[in-house]
């Protein structure tokens, strides 16, 4: 890591695991599917370990889709066994990810440890650095031979990036973040922007003047960035800007 990249990271704190579903998030399955009464798609995000989501119709998979209403970066899925019956636990999963509920680009996918514990959680971690508002998540082959699919809860997790630079005084305001191009940088004082990428290469600097700029960024590669700004005084600020 070089000394730049080090001087920024050193103003950030570490990232920060947050759950991406509620139970508020509108939630569908995807394929065939049938369940009993009170055992439907919607338990497998409702927070609770006492209820789950079961598939009689399990051939194609235990699958939804979660619209959570605004886009985040997950790279992380947290899965909770359910109840009963080990042998209806799924064995292999992928994460998918749409920005408009209709095409999803894959994510990650992995295999699931068989195991016996019930209501056991265990986190898969995975690299990604792209938001989407819509995914899909799809369960496929049972542990053992059974007649369903069946877990009591799954979340994604995402990493959200806070700084910890309580000497810089200026209000400061970056939008849309994501963007696809276009950041507008809001700021009550004249300042200097710098953005570098996760390896510390700065890939470009300007100043700025009191009220809106913009930043085009329409021809870097989609990814994360670190957008640090220092004002008048010397007191910087560094945040994480998304490029999709």
């Amino acid at each position: 890591m070089n000394l730049k990249l080090l001087l920024l990271l050193t103003s950030l704190t570490c990232f920060s695991q947050t759950p991406i579903f509620n139970s508020s998030m509108s939630i569908t399955s995807d394929g065939s599917t049938n369940s009993p009464s009170g055992e439907e798609v919607d338990k497998i995000i409702d927070g609770s370990t006492a209820t789950k989501f079961l598939d009689f119709d399990y051939s194609d998979g235990l699958a939804f889709i979660v619209n959570t209403g605004s886009a985040s970066i997950t790279d992380g899925i947290r899965i909770t066994t359910a109840n009963d019956s080990e042998g209806r636990d799924p064995m292999n999963f992928e994460v998918l990810g749409s920005n408009d509920g209709t095409s999803f680009t894959s994510i990650a996918s992995n295999t699931i440890p068989c195991i016996t514990d019930r209501f056991f959680e265990r986190t898969f971690t995975f690299s990604n650095s792209t938001s989407y508002s819509y995914y899909k998540i799809v369960f496929t082959d049972q542990c053992f031979s059974e007649n369903s699919l069946q877990l009591a809860e799954v979340q994604l997790i995402g990493s959200s990036l806070s700084t910890s630079d309580f000497s810089y005084t200026n209000k400061i305001n970056v939008y849309p973040n994501p963007s696809t191009g276009i950041f507008n940088i809001n700021i009550d004082t004249n300042a200097t922007i710098e953005i570098y990428d996760l390896i510390g290469k700065q890939i470009t600097s300007k100043k700025i003047e009191v009220g809106i700029s913009q930043i085009d960024m329409g021809n870097y590669n989609a990814g994360i960035y670190l957008l640090k700004v220092t004002n008048e005084n010397n007191q910087s600020k560094t945040m994480k800007i998304v490029k999709q």
